[in-house]
């Protein structure tokens, strides 16, 4: 019996043994590949930063496409890409984020184009109502951004939102004042020869849950209520094609759209 138990201990330690120099050569041989890949990663680096120096990737030319209101000279000068800059080594988030700090600038796509070409295309905000501010008159585009001011003597041809604030500003355009103008403006944008963009003089915000509308032609208050702003300008264009016909545009004083369900008050000035 104790023959036995001492073999049993040597092969016990035997095997312990061997499993620790198993551990070790592991051990190794995970340093071994760290420093290996340390070495290739200095490597590397040393010959990215070599290219990134190289005339080889000099840029040359600069495409710049996307520009109206802006230009391709101003794009240029806020990429802060010059003759000097390196394709290799130029950083596209910086490139992108200083072109994109533009007030007209929407979003920016910049592309390598190797082995020394950059191409940049500039979407633009689009504008499609002004909208009257504490601080001035800024252009408004379809997603409900005040993005840059008007200044005399800019194309002033958009209509005209009123009643809003900064503090009081929506921070989505479902359900909210704003986004019922904006779509007012679009469905007038759609080719009605009744009631056409170019006909929207003003759209009054009033804060009690109604838009007031105020025609070019004649500026007496249409009263649009809230909701269903679809429903609303087919009606309104329905109202105004018989005033119209019937000649009697000049005498309208008011017209509430909403007055009740599938109801249109419209009032007369007798003296008109």
């Amino acid at each position: 019996m104790r023959k036995e138990k001492s073999i049993q201990q040597r092969y016990g330690s035997g095997r312990k043994s061997r499993s620790l120099d198993l551990r070790k050569k592991l051990a190794i041989l995970g340093v071994g590949f760290l420093l290996l890949a340390a070495g290739f990663g200095a490597v590397g680096f040393i010959v990215y930063k070599a290219l990134g120096r190289a005339d080889f990737f000099q840029i040359t030319a600069t495409n710049i496409e996307g520009c109206r209101r802006t230009t391709k000279n101003l794009i240029l000068e806020m990429s802060g890409v010059d003759v000097h800059s390196n394709l290799l080594a130029l950083d596209i988030k910086r490139v992108k984020a200083g072109i994109e700090a533009h007030a007209w600038v929407e979003s920016a796509e910049i592309a390598r184009n190797w082995p020394n070409r950059l191409t940049i295309v500039v979407k633009e905000r689009l504008p499609v109502a002004i909208v009257s501010l504490d601080n001035g008159l800024f252009y408004l585009d379809q997603n409900g951004v005040a993005f840059a001011q008007v200044l005399p003597p800019e194309d002033m041809d958009y209509p005209l939102i009123t009643g809003m604030n900064r503090e009081e500003w929506p921070r989505s355009l479902k359900d909210s004042q704003l986004g019922a103008a904006l779509q007012f403006i679009k469905y007038a944008g759609q080719g009605s020869s009744i009631l056409p963009k170019q006909n929207i003089s003003e759209l009054h915000v009033d804060g009690d849950e109604n838009i007031i509308l105020y025609l070019v032609d004649r500026p007496f208050p249409i009263h649009l209520g809230s909701g269903n702003v679809g429903t609303k300008y087919y009606w309104l264009t329905k109202v105004l094609y018989k005033l119209y016909k019937s000649k009697e545009f000049e005498k309208a004083a008011y017209v509430r759209m909403d007055y009740g369900r599938n109801q249109v008050l419209v009032g007369f000035d007798e003296a008109g």
